[in-house]
């Protein structure tokens, strides 16, 4: 996974995902140790960046906008992440968000069935209130660019509305997934008035258990 990583984020030249600059091992005593170069980012989480920060409606949909570039480029290059969530999105000192953590994107490519990276069925990657409903039922073969489109809408509703589309407190993670899978998100309106209209309409179509009636691409989000 740490020699996948480092060849995926080669790949992915954008301001919104922290750039990886050289890989590689080097001799010790007890063996190679692997490594790699990144660039620095200083900054805070997404989620602490709007706690401390508290940027209005409009501030934090540009926020999101400029997330879902980002993703899009990396879903050009053939990479879905995965695995998107607030603590894996820092937001830098000049208020600019950048992606991190592209360890457990799944090349796009129809050779990675052949690779022993290829994730076993039923086995779960990523971070169960941002999975969408296809990756919490485990079949990899399900998974494809609108996976991330859902958890972007899942960051996009915590980030107006303060919690998570779903309560899973407490939960095991059979019926948390069945939570993800069967029931539908409290509507953004009933937290905040301010948010119906096309704000609500907007997350509420990211966050569709079907993704074909989803966005069909982080752009089109």
């Amino acid at each position: 996974r740490f020699e996948h990583e480092s060849a995926v984020l080669a790949r992915l030249q954008h301001p919104g995902i922290a750039q990886i600059y050289d890989a590689g091992s080097v001799p010790t005593a007890h063996g190679p140790l692997p490594f790699f170069a990144m660039e620095l980012v200083r900054g805070t989480s997404l989620k602490q960046f709007v706690e401390e920060r508290n940027p209005g409606t409009r501030e934090r949909l540009a926020l999101i906008a400029k997330i879902c570039d980002a993703v899009q480029h990396a879903h050009q290059k053939g990479v879905i992440h995965r695995d998107l969530k607030p603590a894996n999105i820092l937001v830098d000192e000049n208020g600019e968000p950048k992606i991190l953590d592209f360890g457990v994107a799944r090349l796009t490519e129809s050779d990675i069935k052949t690779t022993s990276l290829r994730t076993d069925i039923g086995q779960l990657i990523g971070t169960l209130p941002y999975m969408s409903p296809e990756q919490v039922s485990g079949d990899p073969d399900d998974l494809d660019t609108r996976s991330d489109v859902y958890a972007i809408g899942v960051i996009m509703y915590e980030l107006l509305a303060g919690r998570l589309p779903y309560s899973l407190d407490r939960k095991m993670i059979h019926e948390a997934a069945r939570i993800i899978r069967e029931e539908e998100p409290t509507r953004l309106s009933s937290i905040n008035r301010t948010l119906r209209g096309d704000v609500e309409t907007i997350a509420a179509k990211a966050l569709d258990k079907d993704k074909t009636r989803r966005y069909q691409s982080a752009t089109e989000l």
